[in-house]
């Protein structure tokens, strides 16, 4: 089977940094437990506790000896109902639900598939439950007529696509508040759905080594993807503590790059008859290491998460030392080491504030400079005139409505007449930090106009409103992922996965941290990308996140200029 990964690239796209009211501009701690009250100056950070060491992540998944039998077998009309523990390094985060059943429409059989994923995750401290779902309507023969994506994004707030197939053709619309979310999708011949997904492995006889491809429609990309997959051996396999060893079949899959995003392999251990599929596993450091989706019953799969995933543990880069006062500064020089990526001098860009310089490709090393930015600069160089796609109103950046509107007004309303772009970028920066309330994580990709409602969220919620209120006064902006300087305990900092925002301003993209509200950003905001969310409805623009995570970069703190 492929990698389930993309139901939770909203998940793996950490949180960063959340500012708590009061919202000085001072110095940021992370500290493990919640003390009486914040120290005044001080913009708090909670990851919810100590760094443990990897060896101390790794307990063994036990599932209740119900998972004996974990599933009776498919019924001779090919219904199944499969249940998945989901874990990382053998501790539980979720499940994952399998099905399929034969359904009947004016008077025509065909066959519904869907996959439900849901972990539980500790955000800051904050526990929170997330969710995606993938599903599809097939003929008996396998051929796809319609898709359906769900993805849970903030409070009371979730993105559905649905699609139907027209030739080659796969039109997607949006339903409920991506009502206007429209697009096309290339549909080759022979694409397979999830209900056909499940049976991919039945009757084959492969020798150790040989392969063959399929194509999926991966659903938070938005687009189909081809997957090749190799027969490796059928071996006696341990599934559970204190169960016999059972022979399985096992496989590899590998989907194509999606750009310059390679998703990991994942590795299948099946029945070798049946084609039924028992485990599914594939590393993903975004997670914290290996991710293990392991059949069993729908009680032990649904069990009570005893230790949530610490995402801020699991997503966090570690620096060598602190560097003092950082937002401050003029600018620092970082060494990065990214083994795990085929081209690591391109895991982060090369702009006007930061640059790539002094490649090694053999030992996968090279420096990132990296500038502060307050303002628009004298001798900056001007970057070209931004397009319409910066100022319209799309899917996430929607800003065509009452409540942005209102706020961005509100925003501006003490400027003078003569306040160009870049004195309304600042203002709205200041509003958005003052006003958005005390930190909330349970949301993880909220639309603008949802966030401009409940005035809560993290990071992700402060960029999505910022951007939109810019444009809703006339700046082009544009949200930007990356990292941020973050001191940890011992004295050990950490770079934190962090979304901020860019408005153009004087020929030039500038940026704004509503988050901390410093009317810009110092040497300790590294870019990975910037995005205007143009006519976007998947999570597309989070893949370069994602392949930082993947490569797992160390990252070395070498100078930094006062």
């Amino acid at each position: 089977m492929r990698t389930w990964l993309p139901l939770i690239l909203a998940v793996a796209a950490a949180p960063g940094l959340v500012a708590q009211p009061p919202r000085p501009s001072g110095p940021i701690v992370i500290s493990p437990k919640r003390p009486d009250a914040d120290p005044p100056g001080f913009i708090v950070i909670r990851p919810g506790g100590k760094v443990a060491p990897a060896a101390a992540q790794t307990p063994t998944l036990v599932t209740p000896t119900a998972a004996q039998n974990p599933a009776p077998a498919p019924n001779p009309d090919g219904n199944f109902d499969y249940w998945f523990a989901a874990a990382v390094e053998g501790e539980r985060i979720g499940y994952l639900q399998w099905t399929a059943k034969s359904v009947e429409m004016n008077g025509k059989k065909y066959r519904h598939g869907t996959k439900h994923q849901q972990f539980t995750v500790d955000r800051f401290g904050q526990v929170v439950v997330q969710f995606g779902e993938e599903s599809t309507v097939e003929t008996p023969e396998g051929e796809v007529l319609l898709t359906t994506a769900r993805q849970g994004l903030g409070k009371d707030q979730m993105l559905v696509l649905t699609g139907v197939v027209e030739g080659r053709t796969l039109k997607v619309k949006g339903e409920g508040v991506a009502a206007t979310a429209a697009d096309s999708v290339a549909w080759p011949m022979g694409v397979v759905g999830v209900a056909g997904e499940a049976k991919l492995f039945a009757g084959k006889k492969l020798a150790p080594g040989a392969s063959f491809d399929y194509l999926t429609y991966f659903a938070q990309g938005n687009r189909v993807l081809k997957v090749t997959v190799t027969y490796d051996a059928t071996e006696d396999t341990v599934l559970w503590q204190g169960v016999p060893a059972r022979r399985l079949a096992r496989y590899t899959s590998r989907m194509e790059p999606l750009g310059s995003l390679k998703l990991p392999a994942a590795t299948t251990w099946a029945d070798p008859d049946t084609g039924e599929p028992f485990r599914t596993e594939f590393d993903f450091p975004g997670l914290g290491g290996r991710v293990t989706f392991l059949r069993t019953t729908e009680a032990a799969a649904k069990a009570p998460i005893a230790k949530p995933l610490q995402l801020f543990n699991a997503q966090s880069i570690r620096l060598d030392r602190e560097i003092a006062d950082v937002h401050g500064r003029t600018s620092a020089v970082y060494k990065v080491t990214a083994a795990r990526d085929d081209e690591p001098g391109t895991l982060f860009p090369t702009d006007a504030r930061q640059e790539v310089k002094n490649l090694d490709a053999k030992a996968k090393t090279f420096e990132l400079h990296v500038q502060a930015v307050r303002g628009p600069g004298m001798k900056a160089v001007p970057a070209p005139a931004p397009g319409p796609e910066f100022l319209g109103s799309s899917f996430f950046v929607n800003w065509d409505n009452a409540a942005v509107k209102g706020h961005a007004a509100r925003a501006v309303a003490g400027l003078p007449p003569t306040a160009g772009a870049w004195d309304k970028a600042k203002a709205v920066e200041r509003w958005v930090n003052q006003n958005m309330k005390a930190a909330e994580f349970s949301q993880s990709m909220a639309t603008a106009d949802n966030v401009a409602r409940t005035l809560s969220g993290d990071c992700t919620e402060y960029a999505m409103l910022g951007a939109a209120m810019c444009r809703a006064v006339g700046v082009p902006s544009r949200t930007v992922l990356g990292l941020v300087y973050a001191p940890g305990p011992g004295g050990r900092p950490f770079l934190a996965y962090h979304m901020w925002f860019e408005a153009f301003a004087a020929g030039q993209w500038l940026p704004l941290d509503p988050t901390l509200g410093l009317g810009g950003v110092g040497p300790g905001h590294i870019k990975i990308a910037d995005h205007s969310w143009h006519e976007e409805r998947s999570f597309a623009p989070l893949f370069p996140v994602l392949r930082v995570l993947n490569a797992k970069p160390s990252v070395e703190v070498l100078r930094a200029t006062p």
